[in-house]
């Protein structure tokens, strides 16, 4: 019997020891082992999963058992993108990344982001306040010189940076070299996709130097932490222009803990 409860805004999955329990909840995106309970964390969405893997399971009464998640629209983030054609393309592919994107936390471990980017959602927040950071920073010429197109640039590579950030099938992981597969995903569903269904637009970002640029930002967006942590070889770019640097530094900014965010101020 696989026993399902709530405890705060998160379900707990407990069961005696099975190899083939154990293969399938891992993969559960979101989930995360506590060794001390020997139990699973995971997601309140993640009740969907569960019933369509297990037929035994033991459902606690406060466990919402269609609870979906909220989608974040990401409008107002989109809305400072202020070309037109970007624009649209960043929202295609935000509504092409997988549904985890929207759902698990910043952090796999808890160890390296914010308060505000943990739990549900947590991704998506630190995904905010990256591209946040980037408009304060875009206030300040002191710093930074950037036109026009270099900033719309800059503000779809930190929306779409961390997009697959936990692979293609949602490893329970940060997947180290997510940079490059992000945009090897959104490039397989641009050419996935009939061209008869996609919006010019977006098909004039993927075609041009654009989506190259782009890209380049998000390959590069770990900066100096670049290398596989067992063999410690090189696997992603580090960041060469002044657009990427700028990438990687929202992106670092956003990651650190003695930075909170308050999202509900304007300007």
């Amino acid at each position: 019997m696989i026993k399902v409860i709530k405890i705060n805004d998160s379900l707990n999955v407990s069961f005696d020891y099975d190899a083939d329990i154990v293969s399938k909840v891992k993969t559960i995106p979101g989930r995360k082992y506590n060794p001390n309970s020997k139990s699973w964390d995971m997601p309140l969405q993640a009740i969907h999963k569960l019933k369509e893997l297990f037929n035994d399971l033991d459902i606690s009464e406060d466990v919402d058992q269609d609870y979906k998640a909220p989608k974040y629209d990401f409008n107002q983030e989109l809305e400072s993108v202020n070309y037109k054609p970007l624009k649209i393309f960043a929202e295609w592919c935000l509504n092409q990344l997988p549904d985890y994107f929207y759902e698990v936390a910043a952090s796999s471990t808890g160890k390296y982001h914010p308060a505000y980017a943990l739990g549900e959602g947590g991704l998506v927040r630190h995904t905010i306040a990256a591209v946040r950071i980037a408009e304060e920073l875009f206030k300040c010429e002191t710093i930074q010189e950037f036109e026009f197109r270099e900033k719309n640039i800059i503000r779809v590579a930190l929306l779409l940076h961390d997009g697959v950030k936990h692979g293609l099938d949602g490893s329970q992981y940060t997947v180290t070299t997510h940079p490059i597969e992000v945009v090897k995903y959104l490039e397989d569903r641009y050419f996935e996709v009939s061209e008869e269904t996609l919006p010019d637009e977006v098909i004039e970002v993927m075609e041009c130097d654009l989506w190259e640029d782009i890209a380049s930002c998000i390959k590069s967006h770990m900066g100096q932490w670049n290398t596989d942590y067992k063999t410690g070889e090189e696997i992603l770019p580090k960041p060469q222009t002044e657009m990427q640097k700028f990438t990687h530094l929202c992106d670092y900014l956003a990651s650190r803990k003695m930075l909170e965010v308050n999202f509900n101020v304007e300007g």
